[in-house]
């Protein structure tokens, strides 16, 4: 999957990693993966309004 990636997307998501694996603060990680989380479903809902829009469909609520 990362290989479907541009290079500089590789890139970023190899730094993150290694920054999530070097951090040993159990809070930080936990804002990290609350901030992962929120940005998965922003991302999730514009993609399913986009979708939608592009297709023609009324919007789903």
């Amino acid at each position: 999957m990362a290989s479907d990636l541009s290079l500089s997307r590789q890139f970023a998501l190899e730094a993150q990693t290694r920054a999530i694996d070097a951090c040993n603060d159990i809070d930080e990680l936990r804002r990290m993966t609350k901030s992962l989380l929120a940005a998965w479903h922003m991302q999730s809902e514009f993609s399913r309004r986009w979708g939608a829009e592009a297709l023609g469909l009324p919007p789903v609520s």
